[in-house]
């Protein structure tokens, strides 16, 4: 698990060349960032980067938004060598960005075709009384294919990446408590 990460967000400024231009977190002391390069560190540290899907450089903006979680110490002299471009957030605040910005086109659910479609015709067939009535046991497979919650099943799956509170889990990770969304 990794635990006590601390989210930030970097605001990105448009090049002439139209591409992002991101602070040089390599300037930060090179223990604080586990003698990685930045973009290293933040994928093994932290949980990599989350971008504003809302108002960002790819839809005409000056500026772009990006968030994630890395360690206090990189977090807090992020800050200090970018304290225009970088800041610490709240869970609560992240967890807005996440939801609201960063997964607002992400879908609701995973659907697998296959799956859901072989349910549709076989059903189809039992209507019709072409196919036997289905056993206790396929119909008990067919309502975990159906069902979003359950994720040892193919069919209908919820996307854990949606929402904070689930990707959170998935990811395995905790907040600093001192920043911690209250529970």
């Amino acid at each position: 698990m990794k635990v006590d990460l601390v989210p930030i967000k970097v605001i990105l400024k448009r090049r002439a060349n139209g591409e992002a231009d991101w602070p040089d977190f390599n300037v930060i002391d090179s223990a604080k960032r586990n003698h990685k390069p930045w973009s290293k560190f933040i994928d093994a540290h932290g949980i990599g980067w989350l971008y504003d899907k809302v108002d960002n450089l790819g839809t005409g903006a000056d500026n772009g938004t990006a968030c994630t979680l890395v360690p206090e110490e990189f977090a807090n002299a992020a800050v200090e060598k970018y304290p225009t471009l970088v800041s610490i957030l709240s869970e609560a605040e992240f967890e807005t960005f996440h939801d609201e910005r960063a997964m607002v086109r992400t879908p609701m659910e995973h659907l697998d075709t296959d799956i859901l479609q072989g349910i549709i015709a076989r059903k189809q067939l039992e209507d019709l009384g072409v196919a036997p009535v289905p056993s206790a046991e396929i119909v008990a497979a067919r309502t975990k294919c159906l069902d979003p919650d359950d994720q040892d099943h193919r069919g209908i799956r919820k996307n854990l990446k949606k929402k904070w509170v689930d990707n959170k889990q998935e990811l395995n990770v905790e907040v600093l408590p001192m920043y911690a969304k209250a529970k």
